[in-house]
Formats: C-alpha cells, structure tokens, sequence
C-alpha cells in the first residue's frame, strides 16, 4: 500500500527530497529545509518543515510549523502546530488544535477542531461527526451526521445534518444556515449576530432527484455503451465470439469452474505484485485486465444466448449478420431483465459472466499454441454462415 502511495505521489516527489518510509517515522531536530514526505505504520514530525509536508499512515502527528501546506491520510491524524498555508486531511479521526493561516478542508469519521485550533482562512469540515469548539476566522461549512458548534465563527455558517447542535460557548458573527430534518438546538446563551435560517430537505430531494435523474442517464449510456461494444466485436471477430460462445455449449462445467478459479485467483496475484514497486505497473495492467475479462465473460455469455436464440427461432437459410445483431440484442435486453429478478438475477448473472470468462479463456488456452488453427476454424464457422445465408 506504501509502494502505491508513493506512485501516485511520483510527479511530486520527483523534485524534492527522498521520502522518508518506514513502520515507524519520526523526525525531530533541526528544521527541515525542503519539502518532506513521510509514510508509515505511525509519523511524528516534531520538526519545522519549511516546504510542504505530505504524510500517510496509521498515525501521522505533527506538532511544529509547516511552511508550506500540510497533505495527509491516516487512520488518525492530528494537526498540533502551526501550518502557514492549507491543511487537507483526511482519516478515521482528525484533530485540528494548531495554527492554520489559510483554509482548511477535513474529511473523516470524526473531525475535531480543539478549542485551541484556529483556522484563519475557511473551514469546510465533513465527517460522520464534526465537532468545532475552536476559531474560523472566515466561512464555515460542515456536514456530518451530527454536527457540534461551539467555537467562534467570524463569518457565515452552513451546516448540513442530521442533528445540529449548537453549544452555548458558540460565536457567529456572520448567518447561520442549516439544512436537518430537526430543528438545531441552540442554546439561548449562544451569540450569533447574523439570522438563523432551517431549510427543511426540500433541497436534499432535489439533490437526491437530480442524483437519481444522473444515475438513470449513467446507466442507459453505461447500456448503450455495452450494446454497441457487443456489436463491434460481433462485427469485427465474429470467429472468435461464436466459437468461444460454442465452449460454453460444448463445455458448461468446465466454463463455469475455470471462471470462478480465475474470479478469486487473479485479484489476489494482482494484489500480491503491487506490493513491490516495480511489480505495481504489472499488478495495475493485470487487474485493468481482469476487469477486461469480465466484461468480456458478459458478452461471451450474451453471444452464446443470442446464438442459442437464433437457433431456435430463425432457419439457417434465413441467417444473416443483420439477424445475429437482432438476436444479440435481444439477448443483452433478456438478461437485463433478468438481472432485475430478486435475489435470483444478480447470481445468474454472476454465473453468466462466470461461464463466459472461463469459455473465453478455454478457448484462448485450446488454442494458445495454434493461432492459426482458431483462424481456420473461425474461417469455417463464417463460410458456413454465409453459405447458409444463401442457401
């Protein structure tokens, strides 16, 4: 997982200084003159850093000044000292009791500002609870689960949440505006300058309207998509998908078997490559691969049930490309309504893209060490097509 860090972070890291990895990292002493990259089981930066400081881990602690800005992913994090710029974090809990001069933008399971954190810039603060007893020089934004305010805010304040609760040391010089299906219990000795405006979730069903309205046109482009897909390869190897659909007819078990092996073996060989850093590009190539193949087992599955169904309905003298298509796309429309079936659908799906990996593969493997024989054979299989065509 370190070695995957550090190639997503490579561009960056190209023009500083070494990164510095390990179970346990700690850096103290003299300040640190360039930018320092930090990742491991648990981090602590007790040193002035006077470029940016990027960390990951478990545990990353920093309790000195940053420069620069402060980038960091870990299970927990805590931000102590002070950091002259921006603060991204993201963890399982993030505590905020520093200095930031700018904006801050957290995300997390918890999210804490201390009462001794200040945060000089914006504030936006998402989380499963937000809690912020500390100052916001400018806006705040939070939305949460439950969302605490007990700090002084110098700006406006949005809150969207399920509870709201708003503490009697809380100071809003700027609006309050919140978004909650219950009104926000807000203490009669906390000071807000500006109004106070509940938006019941009109706008979170709009939001989810337009949620459900992008997803619908998502999946009818993701079925187009996958229509046209199976068209052209109906089209262009229409050797290689009718006799890799005939494996399915002529070996089901074995199809089914091969693809569940491949299904579970793959990821984890996949897995196992990326953790060195010179088996991460063969590890990416295979699992773009592997969700290659199952896409792949899909339309192998579809051209078989397509191929069974022009079979039984269509004479050979009266088939044609045009009514393999036909017939292909019936097939993809029969097993998207099957996939809506409940509890059933989606196991005889994963069955189907199951069977047709492991024909896929079957075919592949019969025929590794004779390409020219699968070219013959699919020669054939087209000759007799056409000749039925026009018989």
């Amino acid at each position: 997982m370190t070695a995957l860090v550090l190639l997503l972070l490579s561009p960056a890291l190209a023009g500083a200084a070494d990164p510095t990895v390990g179970q346990t990292v700690v850096r103290q002493g003299p300040a640190v003159a360039s930018d320092l990259y930090a990742f491991g089981g648990g981090v602590d930066v007790q040193a002035d850093v006077e470029g940016d400081l990027v960390a990951g881990g478990g545990r990353v602690v920093n309790g000195k000044r940053v420069q620069g800005n402060l980038i960091v992913a870990a299970g927990s994090v805590e931000i102590g000292g002070a950091v002259m710029r921006n603060v991204r974090a993201a963890g399982g809990a993030v505590t905020i009791s520093g200095r930031v001069a700018r904006n801050v933008n957290a995300g997390g399971g918890t999210v804490v500002v201390t009462p001794d954190g200040v945060i000089e810039g914006r504030a936006r603060l998402v989380g499963g609870e937000v809690r912020m007893a500390g100052t916001v020089a400018k806006k705040l934004y939070a939305a949460g689960a439950v969302v605490v305010i007990g700090g002084e805010v110098q700006g406006d304040v949005e809150l969207v949440a399920q509870e709201i609760e708003v503490l009697p040391s809380a100071r809003i010089k700027g609006h309050l505006v919140y978004w909650s299906p219950r009104d926000a219990r807000i203490s009669p000795k906390a000071q807000i300058e500006g109004s106070i405006t509940h938006n019941l979730p009109e706008l979170p069903r709009a939001l989810a309207r337009t949620g459900a309205a992008l997803f619908t046109v998502s999946r009818l482009l993701f079925v187009i998509g996958l229509i046209v897909t199976a068209i052209a390869l109906f089209l262009l190897f229409p050797g290689f998908t009718r006799l890799a659909a005939q494996t399915i007819g002529s070996d089901p078990l074995k199809s089914l078997g091969l693809g569940a092996l491949l299904c579970v073996t793959v990821p984890v060989v996949a897995i196992l490559i990326m953790f060195t850093i010179l088996g991460i590009p063969l590890g990416l190539i295979l699992f773009l691969s592997y969700l290659v193949s199952l896409l792949m087992g899909f339309l192998v599955a579809a051209f078989f049930l397509g191929e069974v169904g022009a079979q039984a309905f269509f004479p050979r003298a009266r088939r044609s490309k045009l009514v393999g298509v036909l017939c292909l796309v019936v097939a993809l429309g029969v097993m998207a309504l099957i996939n809506q079936l409940p509890y059933v659908g989606g196991a005889l799906m994963a069955a189907a893209v199951l069977v047709g990996m492991g024909a896929m593969s079957l075919h592949v493997w019969r025929h590794w060490d004779d390409p020219e024989g699968t070219e013959e054979a699919g020669v054939v299989v087209l000759r007799e097509h056409e000749r039925d065509s026009r018989a």
